[in-house]
């Protein structure tokens, strides 16, 4: 299926059409109407652009660690030092590399970042605008290559997304007949693989997003992408604790482990909106709208859930369903400049029976998030997974 152009729609939100779009030089002046927005975005451009920098600051910060060993310490270590330091800068060359790509397409927008005497990524000059708590999100991106795109992560997503999707299928059992169409939302779509999944099992899917990392790297990876396999990462590099061995945070991921544009045909329907789910969303044309829709690891996000709730609700279509996945960890809980309504499941299910809903297929199910399992720590949400009906 072929891109096409972005449009603004109402509420300063961004669409993405079929396979959709992302920035280009060619909508700087899009981006121009809203200068907060241009600045946040040129920070996340950065980010990618900076990625080799950054992590050069962790490098030094190893090797200074090291050499305060003293020489027997060094000689009694079972780790060569020296080929562990050839093997995190390997890593970050090659992660610098596919930050690189997926950005490239949008660096022409910014004259300070000069890349005429570029000859390889290590050269790249300092681009003084990525922020830390933004370095902290592209690193989290690149673990979602992980849990979306990789062989490895198929575990993981089958946790969560194979659940959805089997529920989603039985309640819609004739999703794939010629000529029916049912109208499934995402928000929260993250990299886009669930929106990806249920477009290519015949529902007309659209994916929601507030995040330009997520935007910016699903948009790479689905539209751009032309084999299997095709790109190489190291997203857990920079993880230097809890490793049973000292490859273990070397480890390699392929991505993506399938391509979209071979599986898609001209009669599948995806679609992506950028923007907060509540302001593109939770207004009168879209009020019984959607089929179906699918919260996955999304309604603890919220400020007040309740809101996503009513949201939720009112766009839905009468005897639609909505299926949600994920654990309710509120993350602005300890952010004490924001709004953070943290109810429990039982206030939380009585509700979404109160507004309207009959809960069905109500169960607990264990699932990790961007979980490496050669990793000795990690987490396991005990996620609430069920399927409640408008009525």
């Amino acid at each position: 299926m072929d891109q096409i152009e972005i449009e603004i729609k109402e509420m300063d939100a961004l669409y993405f059409d079929k396979e959709y779009a992302i920035y280009h030089p060619s909508n700087n002046e899009i981006l121009q109407k809203d200068i907060h927005e241009f600045q946040h975005f040129k920070n996340v451009i950065a980010c990618f652009y900076n990625y080799t920098n950054d992590m050069k600051i962790e490098l030094q910060r190893i090797k200074t660690h090291f050499q305060v060993l003293k020489p027997e310490q060094r000689n009694n270590l079972l780790m060569n030092y020296e080929e562990r330091i050839k093997k995190f800068d390997y890593c970050i060359k090659k992660n610098a590399h596919f930050c690189f790509l997926i950005v490239a397409a949008y660096v022409d927008m910014f004259p300070e970042m000069d890349l005429s005497q570029v000859t390889y990524l290590s050269d790249l000059p300092y681009f003084p605008h990525a922020q830390h708590g933004d370095i902290s999100k592209l690193r989290i991106t690149l673990k979602q290559f992980y849990r979306d795109w990789s062989l490895q992560g198929q575990a993981e997503r089958d946790q969560s997304y194979k659940l959805i999707i089997d529920c989603l299928q039985q309640f819609y059992p004739d999703a794939r007949i010629k000529n029916v169409k049912y109208q499934v939302l995402l928000p929260g779509a993250g990299l886009g693989r669930l929106v990806f999944e249920l477009a290519s099992r015949g529902f007309a899917a659209q994916g929601n997003e507030f995040s330009y990392f997520m935007l910016l790297s699903s948009h790479f990876i689905i539209n751009l992408t032309q084999k299997k396999n095709q790109y190489e990462l190291y997203p857990f590099a920079n993880n230097f604790c809890n490793r049973l061995c000292e490859n273990d945070q070397f480890e390699q991921v392929k991505v993506p482990d399938v391509v979209p544009a071979d599986i898609l045909t001209e009669n599948d329907e995806m679609s992506f909106v950028a923007g907060e789910f509540i302001i593109v969303y939770h207004q009168p044309k879209y009020f019984n709208f959607w089929d179906s829709i699918i919260t996955c690891f999304f309604i603890d996000t919220a400020n007040n859930v309740l809101e996503y709730i009513d949201a939720i609700y009112d766009i839905l279509k009468t005897k639609g369903c909505w299926i949600n996945f994920g654990p309710l960890e509120y993350h602005f809980a300890n952010q004490f400049s924001e709004t953070s309504i943290e109810l429990s499941y039982e206030d939380l299910k009585h509700y979404i029976q109160q507004k309207g809903f009959e809960i069905k297929c109500e169960q607990m199910q264990e699932s990790t998030y961007n979980h490496s399992k050669l990793d000795q720590k990690y987490l396991i949400y005990n996620c609430i997974f069920f399927m409640a009906i408008k009525k």
